[in-house]
């Protein structure tokens, strides 16, 4: 029983691993390939997975493959956490496919972590390397890389606005140099919204100012037809909320607000209802329509109800209002971005990241794991 007892522990956790292949003629290359780096981020967002274990994957994954989806390794070692399929991790079909190994390596690591594990430590737990402080040694690393998963889409208007290496960008011109800020940001009139890593949208006209904290997905600004501005965002609770009005946002009568709330936020939903970024339409009688994955579900919101508008969203919801009047849906399924039709349509082969911005003429933008922004349709 007791050498029953010691296989099902080693099939859990994995068996020692090296900081990088011993193997000489096993190549690793000197810089993360983007591409893995987006893969191992959807599937720990997927899990749902905390900082901290979201952290020790991106350590151990620099570690043992430098971020590269590696076909040799030490022994039967494969993939990107150089698993060996001798040892339980899967056949070595599964674990070459990013998604299965960085899934099993989370999964794992939920399992085994504890409030005195440091994320890397806790990447050695489900590792079981021969040099457990390598891990925490590559925390500079991983964090630049995870700032670049959490780069997000771009915003379009006359030009690219990005976030890149936790800074805004509007074009070549630098809007903040703080390093905080995450995902796609949103542009309604002069004014540019943006999440910082720490769950607060700031809003820049001249200066950053705060609007809002405890928000988990990127906000969406609309201008309306009186020249205020809207705002709608994902709460930590996973509410759907339209935040505070813009007055209170310039420092008009009103205060910032308080840490770990919202400043005059309309609540649009329940909580757990939604993830991601909301998406938003202004119809000429000033009227907006909110869209969001609720689920699997794209959902609506008028004039103070939800409605179902399709299924088969795995990703954030970009929607347009064309001149002709009707709506264009878009997202990314997979990593490739598809229209709505009478099912979700692809635009082609490329794969990007996070969101997608679309444009009324039918013009489609997205971001590759390498920061490229490119026009899809």
């Amino acid at each position: 029983m007791l050498r029953l007892a010691l296989v099902v522990v080693l099939l859990l956790v994995g068996v020692p691993a090296h900081a990088l292949p011993l193997n000489t003629e096993c190549r690793v290359p000197a810089v993360h390939d983007p591409e893995v780096v987006r893969e191992v981020h959807a599937a720990g967002l997927a899990l749902r997975v905390s900082d901290k274990v979201m952290l020790a994957g991106f350590e151990a994954g620099w570690v043992e493959s430098h971020m590269h989806n590696l076909d040799c390794g030490d022994a039967d070692s494969l993939g990107v956490f150089q698993q060996r399929p001798s040892m339980g991790w899967g056949t070595p079909e599964q674990i070459m496919d990013v998604t299965y190994a960085a899934t099993r390596f989370f999964e794992a690591a939920v399992r085994l972590d504890r409030p005195d594990l440091t994320p890397g430590l806790l990447a050695d737990a489900v590792q079981r390397s021969c040099c457990p402080e390598r891990y925490d040694l590559a925390v500079d690393r991983a964090t630049s890389m995870l700032r670049q998963a959490w780069q997000g889409g771009p915003e379009v208007t006359d030009v690219v606005y990005v976030v890149d290496d936790g800074d805004v960008w509007a074009g070549p011109q630098q809007l903040s140099t703080t390093a905080d800020f995450v995902g796609r940001p949103s542009v309604a009139g002069k004014l540019v919204y943006a999440r910082t890593v720490r769950g607060e949208v700031m809003v820049l006209n001249g200066t950053w100012r705060p609007l809002a904290s405890g928000v988990a997905g990127d906000p969406e600004a609309v201008l309306l037809p009186d020249g205020s501005v809207a705002v709608f965002a994902v709460l930590a609770d996973g509410s759907v909320a339209k935040l505070s009005d813009l007055p209170a946002t310039m420092g008009v009568g009103a205060s910032d607000p308080p840490e770990g709330g919202q400043a005059g936020s309309i609540p649009l939903s329940a909580a757990g209802f939604a993830a991601g970024k909301p998406s938003a339409v202004v119809h000429p009688d000033g009227s907006v329509t909110v869209y969001v994955r609720s689920g699997g579900a794209l959902m609506a919101h008028t004039a103070g109800v939800w409605r179902e508008i399709a299924g088969g969203l795995t990703g954030s919801p970009e929607v347009v209002l064309r001149p002709d009047g009707t709506i264009a849906a878009h997202t990314l399924l997979d990593g490739r971005v598809h229209r709505l039709g009478p099912t979700w349509e692809p635009l082609g082969d490329g794969r990007f990241i996070d969101t997608v911005a679309a444009l009324p003429d039918g013009a489609v933008y997205a971001r590759k794991a390498d920061g490229t922004v490119v026009k899809v349709g």
